[in-house]
């Protein structure tokens, strides 16, 4: 019984913690990212061992077993995404031109191109996801936008989907990050879902790479 309690404990603060490496200045450090997920995995983790302190009789153990396993899994879900970077291409003008695009459209968000290089990797390697994406509206004003991504093997989640928040004027923008593959991956073809969603609208695109 107090086992049960333990591992229910364990799946409600590795879900808690999934997204505690997400940045929101538009560059991504993994280093600072996993740090991050360490301590807020401690934090909501001590907050926790208090369940787990109440199940074993040992508040003050059960605190300390919350807060380091806390940590171990902000660690775990900060890993998989690194080297985040969002770039300009194309200014206000030149999106326009480019795409014909007059402010009486409205608003616009669309994803234009998705490629993971290397197309093949191995496990426990680096690829790197890309997208090139648009924002265009009637006033060239900041605009806040969520990138987005995630990887699925044959429909299954491969780790905690990725996503940061920047702040951009319209235009044209590459973004990329880099995803560490884990060491356990299956050979095949998995299937990344790039989309940036803004309150203006949302675009998506999706790319592939093979792990042999």
């Amino acid at each position: 019984m107090v086992m049960r309690k333990l591992m229910a404990v364990f799946v409600v603060l590795v879900f808690g913690l999934s997204l505690a490496g997400c940045a929101t200045n538009g560059y991504y450090d993994p280093g600072r990212s996993a740090a991050a997920g360490a301590l807020g995995g401690a934090a909501t983790g001590a907050a926790l061992g208090s369940i787990i302190g109440a199940a074993t009789g040992s508040p003050a153990t059960g605190a300390w077993v919350g807060a380091a396993t806390g940590a171990v899994a902000g660690l775990v879900g900060g890993y998989l995404y690194a080297e985040h970077q969002n770039r300009q291409r194309a200014n206000y003008a030149q999106a326009q031109q480019q795409y014909n695009y007059n402010p009486s459209q409205g608003y616009m968000v669309t994803v234009s191109e998705a490629n993971v290089t290397p197309a093949t990797v191995r496990p426990g390697q680096q690829a790197n996801l890309f997208m090139s994406y648009t924002i265009l509206a009637p006033q060239n004003t900041p605009t806040q936008v969520t990138l987005y991504r995630e990887v699925r093997k044959d429909g299954a989640l491969v780790g905690q989907p990725y996503q940061t928040t920047v702040t951009n004027y319209p235009g044209s923008y590459t973004d990329q990050v880099g995803f560490i593959v884990p060491n356990n991956a299956t050979p095949g073809t998995y299937v990344v879902t790039n989309r940036v969603i803004s309150s203006y609208g949302t675009g998506e695109r999706v790319s592939y790479f093979t792990v042999m």
